[in-house]
């Protein structure tokens, strides 16, 4: 898995979630991320989000 910018999971999240959700978490986002890091993808869950919700966004390919 590639690691993830701030702004390009904005636009994931904002796809998977909508914009209301883009932006009460976009404070929270760290400057990059892996959604298959363990700690990240624990990060994400606390946020509310999934890497699969975010992988459906993409087509399945995240």
């Amino acid at each position: 898995m590639a690691v993830i910018t701030k702004a390009e999971a904005i636009a994931i999240i904002r796809r998977a979630y909508g914009p209301d959700v883009a932006e009460s978490v976009a404070d929270q986002l760290p400057a990059q991320f892996d959604p298959d890091n363990d700690a990240d993808a624990a990060m994400l869950s606390r946020l509310g989000l999934t890497r699969d919700g975010l992988a459906n966004a993409l087509g399945g390919e995240l």
